[in-house]
């Protein structure tokens, strides 16, 4: 990858660090692997047909990585849309499509600013670009439109990332602070937000997020969970941590923060909520999904799969897919963190394939893996 493109992400999605300075208590269960409850095993599926193994990714004993397709640049957020194809969205503001497994991509969008997410509502699709969010219309196999339904959102060292559509109609979009550390005069600065199905603004539902990248729906539940990049000039802290999305939460930024690997609070935290889980700094934890398919297990039921892009400053942390389980309810409840899928560049799309399969798309190499149980 050139050094320059790097840089341009690094910028998006920066990993806080930093050291803790005040008193610990412990609010988050430490990274351990969890241990697994005796279920049925499950009738995993035969390889897909036409796909070739994916080389270098290292899975959990029964799994097996294929590649999905090639071809799809710096892939930043992915999803399925009515037509049952596979819509990708990439930094360098374009939307391509995979009409199915093994098929080669298809650019339908070109040469608009940084894309960072996308969401379907039936025909719909909205797309989170720098400073704005716009519309689009799937139209036989192209999308038409592109009208700004949001505009003005604030940007600079990051920008608006994901968008969620929620049960009720709303949607929620995470936007990224303009600084490292300051106090920012714009409350839309470093939080998720929430809209109405009209995209007419609705409020701040958590602040002090510097930048709430991924954003996902826990099925059973029906409530949004989000992942939180910390600061960067604290030394090896802070930890990037996961929080359960609740109207008036305060993440902290930037007077607290969470520390790795105990999730304890640090600074001043008065009224900051718990993290539900912490991922290890400068691995910049970003794509979220939950799984709620059948093919990996009971035992996998609604784990929380994130990515982590990897650290700004290079080496080998991160570039893996983490695992959470979640245990608990309300302020109790706590993420159980363990490596699923390691020996990617930097893996940051993530999203469930309608077939069980987990797919992740490597922003390094532009490649996207599906990942299924197969034994």
């Amino acid at each position: 990858m050139k050094r320059s493109t790097l840089a341009a992400l690094v910028a998006l999605v920066l990993v806080g660090c930093g050291q803790p300075t005040a008193q610990s208590t412990p609010t988050a269960s430490p990274r351990r692997t969890p241990t697994p409850t005796p279920v049925p095993t499950p009738t995993p599926l035969p390889a897909p047909p036409n796909l070739p193994a994916a080389g270098g990714i290292r899975l959990p004993a029964g799994f097996s990585a294929y590649t999905y397709t090639r071809g799809v640049g710096t892939a930043t957020a992915m999803a399925f849309g009515p037509d049952g194809r596979l819509y990708v969205a990439t930094q360098g503001g374009s939307v391509l499509v995979v009409p199915a497994p093994g098929a080669a991509p298809q650019t339908l969008v070109s040469r608009l600013p940084i894309a960072l997410g996308l969401a379907w509502r039936g025909n719909d699709l909205f797309l989170s670009v720098r400073g704005s969010i716009r519309q689009y219309t799937l139209n036989g196999s192209s999308l038409s439109g592109g009208r700004v339904v949001v505009g003005g959102l604030p940007t600079n060292r990051h920008q608006n990332d994901w968008i969620l559509l929620m049960p009720n109609g709303d949607f929620l979009l995470g936007v990224g602070s303009t600084c490292d550390v300051c106090v920012e005069s714009n409350p839309k600065s470093a939080a998720v937000l929430r809209y109405h199905g009209d995209w007419s603004y609705a409020g701040v539902v958590v602040r002090g997020a510097r930048n709430p990248y991924g954003l996902a729906l826990r099925p059973s539940t029906g409530d949004a969970y989000v992942t939180i990049n910390g600061q960067d000039n604290l030394g090896t802290q802070p930890a990037d941590h996961l929080l359960r999305v609740a109207d008036g939460e305060d993440a902290g930024w930037p007077r607290c923060w969470p520390a790795y690997p105990d999730g304890s609070l640090h600074g001043t935290c008065g009224g900051v909520a718990a993290p539900v889980a912490v991922f290890t700094p400068h691995t910049s934890a970003d794509g979220i999904v939950f799984y709620d398919g059948g093919e990996f297990g009971a035992e996998y039921a609604e784990n929380a799969f994130v990515t982590e892009w990897g650290t700004n400053g290079g080496g080998p942390s991160g570039r893996r897919v983490e695992r959470v389980v979640l245990s608990g309810s309300g302020a109790n409840e706590r993420g159980q963190v363990s490596d699923f899928a390691t020996g990617f560049s930097h893996p940051l799309a993530i999203a469930q394939s309608p077939d069980g399969g987990l797919l992740v798309g490597d922003y390094g190499t532009g490649q996207i893996s599906e990942i299924f149980r197969t034994s």
